[in-house]
């Protein structure tokens, strides 16, 4: 008699818990809260079968908010499963990709759609149904995307104090393509490192993104996000000396309106074990460029942000973030804290302020000038 076993595999699980606190510095408008309340559930479920060597992942995403029902939502920020052959990885389903190297903006970065329920800082993403297989060689990897599927932006209401300064219609969004959110997209990128320097070069054909706005024809007031087809060239360089990182995004995009260009670029330089070995100090200086130049429109159109970075190196892997953006061109200017530290074991605690100071009417940022807050989160794992 044969016997046959199967190998059981395991489920690794985390499961992350939030709960936020913020406050606004001065009041708003009459329907904007001075403080609210908001709770966020992330679970994570991975799977390892190595005899196969396939990976499973599994990532949603919840949260709910105490004032504005807008913010209320769920999203699947990852469903896929990758496959391991020799030199190659084919992977599929809904996943999340970054790219890019600087710290004050990411401009390679544009597969997955920003989650803009959660913040203006573009950090968190939406899921996107992908399907990549990557070529990997000694120093580099070559891969290909086709991204079957489009994600719109979803925008916060009016109690939120980051509410647009108008109204979106977003079930009446437009599209160039006639295929609107079901056309397909494609992208390519090229990665590795050649010495000191980490390098990436990448190419995306598809729907923007980031949409514009156009006055709802049927609806006086409002106005109906419009996605435009765009191909857009990128290229992320880093560039490590000892203590310094040297870093430069840069894309080029053409489409139906006028091609533009714009880069960030800038350095860091950490001081390490200062204090005797109490924490290391990174120094950061960055430089922001858009051809378009027009600050009522586009973020950091000619920006400068520079930053300090406190990491300790305590247990609790305390860190602080302080830096600033400031406008060459009116001299606008926001200030940002963000800060860490693990507490009660399997929690973390985080803190993010931000001041906008000397807005000027003109700034892109100017519907903000009364939105300075103090968030505080808690974040249990399990």
């Amino acid at each position: 008699m044969m016997v046959i076993s199967t190998p059981v595999h395991a489920v690794e699980t985390l499961i992350e818990l939030g709960l936020e606190g913020r406050v606004y510095a001065k009041p708003g408008p009459p329907q904007t809260p001075d403080s609210k309340l908001a709770i966020s559930l992330q679970p994570e479920f991975t799977e390892q079968i190595e005899a196969q060597n396939l990976y499973l992942r599994f990532e949603p995403y919840f949260r709910l908010d105490q004032i504005d029902e807008e913010r209320n939502h769920a999203d699947i920020r990852e469903l896929k499963a990758l496959k391991v052959y020799d030199n190659w990885e084919i992977e599929g389903g809904i996943g999340q990709v970054f790219w890019g190297v600087a710290e004050s903006n990411h401009l390679v970065d544009i597969i997955n759609q920003t989650d803009f329920l959660e913040g203006l800082d573009g950090e968190d993403k939406l899921g996107q149904p992908l399907l990549r297989s990557s070529r990997i060689f000694d120093q580099s990897t070559l891969s290909a995307f086709v991204l079957p599927g489009f994600r719109e932006r979803q925008f916060l209401g009016p109690e939120s104090r980051f509410a647009l300064p108008f109204t979106v219609d977003s079930d009446a969004a437009q599209y160039e393509s006639d295929k609107e959110n079901e056309h397909v997209d494609y992208a390519l990128r090229y990665n590795g490192y050649a010495g000191l320097m980490d390098y990436g070069l990448s190419w995306f054909k598809g729907t923007a993104r980031n949409p514009m706005f156009r006055p709802s024809a049927s609806k006086p007031g409002m106005f109906v996000p419009y996605y435009e087809q765009v191909e857009r060239a990128g290229l992320d360089v880093q560039y490590t000396v000892d203590a310094w990182l040297w870093k430069l995004e840069a894309v080029h995009q053409t489409s139906s309106l006028p091609s533009f260009s714009a880069y960030v670029g800038g350095l860091e330089y950490t001081f390490y074990n200062l204090h005797d070995g109490l924490y290391d100090l990174g120094l950061l200086a960055e430089y922001n460029h858009d051809s378009r130049g027009d600050p009522q429109t586009v973020f950091y159109q000619n920006d400068v942000f520079v930053a300090t970075r406190f990491a300790f190196t305590d247990a609790d892997s305390s860190a602080i973030l302080a830096g600033a953006f400031v406008d060459m061109d009116d001299d606008s200017r926001i200030f940002r804290i963000e800060a860490s530290k693990r507490v009660f074991g399997d929690a973390t605690l985080s803190l993010e302020a931000q001041v906008f100071s000397n807005t000027a009417p003109t700034n892109i940022n100017s519907a903000y000038s009364d939105s300075d807050f103090l968030k505080l989160e808690i974040a249990w794992f399990f």
